[in-house]
C-alpha cells in the first residue's frame, strides 16, 4: 500500500511540476509579446511626438470608426452593406489619421537629435516589425 502511496505521490508532483513550467512558460511569452507591442513604443514616440488636440480628435474618430466596423460586424442580421459603409468610413478615418501624424512628424522631426529620430526610426510604432523581430539597427 505504501508503494502505491509513493508511486501517486510522486506523479502527482511530476504533474504539478508540469503544469507550474507549462504555466510560467505561457506568462513569459504573453509578457514578452506585451514588451513588444507597438503600444510598448507608442509612449516614446509620444514623448517625442507630442499629438496635437487635432490629432486627439482624429484619433477619438478613428476609435469610433473602429467600433462602428466592430458593431456592423456582429449585427444581426448580417447587414452587408452597413458593414461596407462602416469598413469605407474606417479607410477614410485612418487615411486621415496617417495625414494629420505623417504632418506632425514632418514638423516635429527637423526639431529632434539625430539620437531621437535614430529612436523614431528603430521604434516598432512606425516600422511595424512583428515582435523580436529587428531591422535598421
Amino acid at each position: 500500500m505504501t508503494n502505491r502511496l509513493r508511486w501517486a505521490l510522486a506523479l502527482s508532483v511530476l504533474l504539478n511540476l508540469f503544469l507550474l513550467g507549462f504555466g510560467a512558460s505561457r506568462w513569459m511569452q504573453r509578457r514578452e509579446m506585451h514588451g513588444h507591442h507597438p503600444r510598448g513604443d507608442r509612449g516614446a514616440f509620444l514623448k517625442l511626438v507630442p499629438p496635437t488636440p487635432e490629432l486627439r480628435a482624429q484619433h477619438r474618430l478613428l476609435l469610433d470608426a473602429r467600433r462602428d466596423v466592430g458593431q456592423a460586424l456582429r449585427a444581426e442580421p448580417y447587414d452587408a452593406k452597413a458593414l461596407d459603409s462602416a469598413l469605407t468610413s474606417l479607410r477614410a478615418t485612418t487615411a486621415k489619421s496617417q495625414d494629420l501624424l505623417h504632418a506632425r512628424l514632418l514638423d516635429q522631426a527637423g526639431k529632434l537629435t539625430a539620437k531621437q529620430r535614430a529612436e523614431l526610426a528603430n521604434g516598432r510604432f512606425l516600422r511595424g516589425d512583428e515582435p523580436g523581430e529587428q531591422r535598421g539597427q
